[in-house]
């Protein structure tokens, strides 16, 4: 096996790293969210992702017969430029919703706080203020 074929081999199998950089570079912290609901989907995402970019790496350098230093450059672009495109169809992977508001407090929840933690006229004070 020469070095080129080796090489190949090499970057085929790290190709799941090369997603990962790739969606890391592109969704930045929305990464983390999109691991920890789906880690199947990220998973296979990050390794299509980053057959996508070794591929044509491999593809160019026989193409125009690069040197190994080069197909390596070629991976390295490849990439960046993924994570651009990832960067621009991002939301559509990562839909966050807002985090529900929580309930208010009734005002008579709050005056029981109040009361309870030694405020208690302040709340004679306010009730006086509303009925006068």
């Amino acid at each position: 096996m020469d070095a080129i074929n080796t090489l190949y081999l090499i970057l085929v199998i790290g190709s799941l790293a090369f997603g990962l950089e790739a969606l890391l570079l592109g969704l930045g912290g929305k990464l983390m969210v999109l691991y920890r609901r789906q880690r199947a989907r990220t998973l296979v995402l990050s390794l299509g992702v980053g057959l996508a970019v070794v591929g044509p790496a491999m593809a160019t350098s026989a193409a125009l017969m690069l040197e190994p230093l080069y197909l390596c450059v070629l991976v390295l672009v490849y990439v960046f430029v993924a994570s651009r495109i990832i960067g621009i169809f991002g939301a559509k992977l990562v839909r966050t919703s807002p985090r529900p508001l929580p309930q208010q407090p009734s005002d008579l929840e709050v005056e029981e706080i109040l009361r309870k933690r030694g405020y208690g006229r302040l709340v004679k004070k306010k009730r006086k203020t509303k009925t006068g």
